[in-house]
């Protein structure tokens, strides 16, 4: 263990996170990049998809809740615990980590004496995106960094003190406007409306009905298990990461935003990624989508699937949504909402653990 940073040093992060949908997933390995380079900390990258598959099948999903943990999953631990204490970080900032069993992550405390942060993409209390694992080790972070407000009291009553809300963001590199430019792209992506992410039974409903009253829309689906629901089977389009988000977003008149209500979300990765790729947003309305646009001017909500069904009506029949998804647009690309602004909400929120840490070896070397 290093018991105390040299001040003048910088500071070294051991961050993991999956690379099995990059490049939208692995949050902050670009800002991570950038602060490297500017000489402000040094780290390394731990990709847990190296080790545990995150695109399985409905059998393997099966299997592994019968069992209670995916194959490789002794090796991931044995792999993390090792790249810990060759490193010996300062901060261990951990994208959700629902493989790491809790001996794992005390054994990397206690070695490298490393502020332990859990940046929460879903709530680790819906048993569809939990494990008995990350549950467990809640009371073994040091921060708890939360993408949803309402899971916060729980996540204390569960053992961790120390919690910060912070906000999905979207990624300067990656989220910008690009339109559909060949025939081929112009005929997939080119639609009225749009939505990109997961199916599931609450989210059906609203296209389900969106197609019955307005049979001759042109709707492209992409994500997982839309092709499970006959009535959207045809919408269909596959999946769309990186320059085909763009494209998709890009090709639409109106780009959907549906939060997921199992997973207690009050905003999603998609109310930042819309608007910084030029989209005209529709999305669920929450009163955090309501305290980060201007309704009408920013964004349009809708709170049912009737009324999504009319505000689709609306705006299509609107000359308003190039103003208002331009206005969307400044609102995120100039109020700190990248991923780099979010991994300096997450620094900052550690700092005075940090310091904790360095006043708490100063004194041990002291007394040694």
């Amino acid at each position: 263990m290093r018991l105390l940073r040299d001040p003048l040093e910088p500071m070294r992060i051991l961050y993991s996170e999956t690379m099995a949908f990059y490049p939208s997933s692995a949050h902050f390995l670009e800002a991570l990049d950038a602060r490297a380079a500017a000489g402000l900390c040094s780290y390394r990258f731990f990709d847990d998809a190296r080790f545990v598959n995150h695109v399985r099948s409905i059998a393997e999903r099966v299997a592994a809740r019968v069992v209670g943990r995916p194959r490789g999953y002794r090796n991931l631990n044995r792999a993390f615990l090792d790249e810990a204490t060759s490193f010996e970080p300062d901060l261990i900032l951990i994208g959700k980590g629902a493989w790491f069993a809790p001996a794992t992550l005390k054994t990397i405390k206690q070695q490298t004496g490393a502020v332990l942060v859990n940046w929460a993409t879903d709530d680790p209390f819906n048993p569809a995106d939990s494990s008995r694992d990350l549950v467990d080790s809640i009371p073994i972070y040091d921060l708890y960094v939360c993408t949803k407000r309402a899971i916060i009291d729980e996540v204390r009553r569960a053992g961790c003190r120390n919690t910060a809300y912070v906000r999905f963001g979207y990624k300067p590199g990656l989220h910008y406007p690009e339109l559909p430019a060949t025939e081929a792209e112009k005929a997939k992506y080119i639609c009225d409306v749009v939505f990109v992410g997961g199916c599931d039974s609450e989210r059906a409903p609203y296209f389900e009905l969106l197609t019955r009253e307005l049979p001759a829309l042109r709707l492209n689906l992409f994500g997982g298990y839309w092709d499970r629901f006959p009535a959207l089977r045809r919408y269909w389009r596959g999946f769309a990461n990186g320059r085909d988000f763009r494209l998709a977003i890009g090709g639409a008149k109106i780009a959907a935003n549906l939060v997921r209500r199992a997973n207690r979300d009050d905003h999603v990765m998609r109310t930042f990624e819309i608007p910084a790729c030029g989209g005209f947003i529709l999305t669920e309305r929450t009163p955090e989508h309501a305290a980060l646009f201007e309704e009408d001017r920013e964004a349009a909500f809708f709170d049912s699937p009737e009324q999504f069904v009319a505000q689709v009506r609306r705006y299509l029949a609107s000359d308003e949504r190039e103003q208002i998804a331009a206005a969307a647009r400044r609102k995120v690309t100039s109020e700190k909402h990248s991923y780099a602004d979010r991994l300096a909400e997450i620094l900052a929120a550690a700092e005075p653990l940090l310091s904790s840490r360095a006043l708490a070896s100063e004194a041990r070397q002291s007394a040694g």
